[in-house]
């Protein structure tokens, strides 16, 4: 027997947006996390929902529980009664599903474009964007907000420290991710907004840093109320031109409006303090390792102060926040060796978890890095090679392909020729074998495919 809904609230407004009604909404790629949340809260409203992915999986199970209709594979018969149909960026037009919605005029919009209809029923929108640590930065803000007593709906692109990919709070507050891939927050109409870091990536898609800029001027020009902006970033300093709300920048460098400065290191992480144009107003514990974390902690430190929220309720949140998953997180040891598992998929980030770990285990760094895409990989080769360089061992995997086909002349093989004598190609078979005969200190599962079989394994010599 299916369970209710999440709510029998069937008569929010959101689904009179674009002219009718929608009483049934059709997700294909329901399995991904943005997806999964997107559904999570269209039930929430009220509505029906079905959807469909390529494989099965714990999200698809737990939607089926509390009353979604889900499907593996995809079929044109799913959409059947559907009067909208969602589908994520990793479904191309030829899915049977999308080619039916169409044939059938059913309303087919994608992912962002729901999710830039769905925030026009919450009052206040803040939208995190940067080339890294949206996640980590949302994540830190709903625990900011939460504690304020907002009751934030938040939307996050990894789990947050409550176990789930969103939280479904109220309607006044919606707190969310806003991704540049495809000009995705082109989509989104934030009261409030974060920018992180700008870099090249998305090279399937961007053609250079210069189309990014464009891209991330373009979403800062759709900011209703104020942007909190690193003002250490030199790309995001170029987007500013042309903007309609208030500025407010952040960073270490003297020239930004909030600026932090590191007061003492601890077991694992910081205390620094924050000024604010040149007056000391709070100092702050942050529990989590990696620098770079400092200037992701000020950025929701920054926002929050902006949106009205006490500074000592604030220096709590940060002090009490953990994390989240994925992110340089401590997953156990094999034979003595401390694991980490970490999302870091673009040389940047690839260099800042290296240092952080190396920082905080005093150890030689093993990295098992899976490549995601072959776009990525080519465009960033030197990068990549720089990088992964400053692991002591390096084990590469496949390529994850996610949704493209192989380059010629692009492969984990090639890199590591590349790279050197500290690093090898394994297949999936050899990893476990050769980690633990050619190895030493500690070890990190690194890249944002599919490392899960990998983890277990590894985890399994505990």
């Amino acid at each position: 027997m299916k369970k209710r809904p999440e709510s029998s609230d069937s008569h929010s407004p959101i689904f009179r947006s674009f002219g009718g009604m929608w009483g049934h909404v059709h997700f294909i790629g329901i399995g991904g996390v943005s997806m999964y949340s997107l559904a999570r809260l269209t039930l929430k409203l009220g509505a029906r929902v079905s959807g469909s992915d390529r494989e099965d999986s714990d999200r698809l199970r737990d939607l089926s529980l509390l009353g979604a209709e889900v499907h593996i594979g995809h079929s044109a018969e799913w959409v059947e009664g559907a009067d909208l149909v969602v589908y994520s960026q990793a479904i191309d037009e030829s899915n049977p599903e999308r080619t039916e919605a169409d044939r059938r005029g059913i309303n087919l919009i994608s992912r962002s474009e729901y999710l830039g209809m769905l925030m026009l029923n919450y009052s206040r929108r803040i939208g995190v964007s940067g080339s890294h640590g949206k996640s980590s930065t949302t994540a830190l803000l709903d625990c900011i907000f939460s504690r304020a007593g907002a009751d934030p709906t938040t939307l996050s692109g990894a789990e947050l420290p409550i176990g789930e990919p969103m939280r479904l709070g109220g309607r006044e507050l919606l707190i969310y991710e806003a991704c540049e891939y495809r000009d995705s927050f082109l989509d989104f109409s934030p009261t409030a907004s974060v920018y992180l870091n700008l870099e090249l990536d998305h090279t399937d898609y961007f053609e250079n840093i210069d189309a990014l800029k464009r891209s991330f001027s373009k979403s800062l020009k759709s900011v209703a109320d104020f942007a909190v902006i690193n003002g250490d970033d030199p790309n995001l300093a170029q987007i500013k031109e042309g903007a309609h709300c208030r500025i407010v920048t952040f960073g270490s460098g003297e020239h930004n409006d909030y600026r932090y400065s590191i007061t003492s290191f601890e077991a694992v992480g910081y205390r620094f303090a924050l000024y604010r144009f040149g007056n000391r107003i709070g100092e702050f514990s942050l529990g989590i390792p990696g620098s770079f974390n400092l200037s992701n902690a000020t950025a929701a430190i920054v926002t929050a102060i902006e949106s009205g929220v006490d500074i000592g309720i604030i220096e709590d949140a940060v002090a009490s926040f953990s994390g989240i998953s994925r992110r340089l997180e401590h997953i156990g040891t094999r034979f003595g060796r401390p694991v980490y598992y970490d999302y870091a998929h673009h040389p940047t980030e690839i260099e800042a978890s290296i240092n952080a770990l190396r920082l905080l285990t005093g150890r030689p760094i093993t990295v098992i890095f899976k490549p995601h895409t072959f776009s990525r990989t080519k465009a960033l080769w030197r990068e990549f090679i720089s990088s992964l360089s400053m692991a002591d061992s390096l084990v590469l995997c496949e390529i994850y392909p996610a949704r493209e086909q192989p380059i010629e002349g692009v492969t984990s093989e090639a890199l590591a020729r590349a790279i050197g004598s500290s690093a090898r190609f394994c297949t999936d078979r050899e990893i476990i074998e050769y980690i633990d005969l050619h190895t030493e200190g500690t070890i990190v599962l690194m890249g944002a495919g599919d490392l899960e079989n990998i983890r277990k394994r590894i985890l399994k010599g505990s």
